[in-house]
């Protein structure tokens, strides 16, 4: 009996002595920026100052092997969206590519003769590694962005637009798409 009695208080003190020498750098907090998304404006190409809605938006991604990936948004009604970018490694030259699927709830049952329309855009950049913290480890921003629309016959996104080069926070749009 007296042996788990000491059992107990040598756990109780190793528990102590554990959580006790937790310091603040050991645990990242959720303030803390980590990679950002990149973020994408859209706005009226008619005029250029004014957000647009994209009506029932569905946007996929494609892998590094060009396979097609399970839906990032679905049928969403915004006037922006947020899109995580990939990294092969530091400073070399990487291309995500997405695509961009306006009215994509139509059916051949619905009365509206709006179909859908689908646009491929790639996003290039250049990750770079960020030490943030002992707790946090690494972060990614990403450089030398440039966007381009894969033209087809029936473009609905009609321009593109960088506005800062940088993907480096969450806070601001780094692309405007124009429709």
């Amino acid at each position: 009996m007296k042996q788990i009695i000491t059992y107990k208080i040598l756990l109780i003190v190793l528990i102590i002595i554990s959580t006790w020498s937790c310091e603040r750098d050991d645990i990242c907090s959720d303030a803390t920026p980590t990679t950002p998304h990149l973020i994408i404006r859209f706005y009226d190409v008619t005029a250029p100052e004014e957000f647009k809605q994209v009506r029932q938006l569905t946007v996929r991604g494609f892998d590094e092997n060009g396979n097609e990936l399970l839906d990032i948004i679905t049928r969403t009604n915004t006037d922006s969206i947020v899109l995580p970018l990939r990294f092969e490694g530091e400073n070399i030259s990487t291309l995500s590519r997405f695509i961009l699927e306006k009215d994509s709830d139509f059916t051949e049952d619905d009365d509206d003769t709006t179909e859908s329309n689908i646009d491929i855009i790639n996003v290039n950049y250049v990750p770079e590694f960020q030490y943030v913290s002992r707790a946090c480890g690494y972060k990614s921003i990403f450089n030398d962005l440039s966007v381009t629309v894969e033209p087809d016959t029936g473009n609905w996104i009609l321009s593109s637009q960088i506005i800062n080069t940088t993907v480096d926070n969450e806070t601001s749009a780094q692309v405007i798409l124009r429709h």
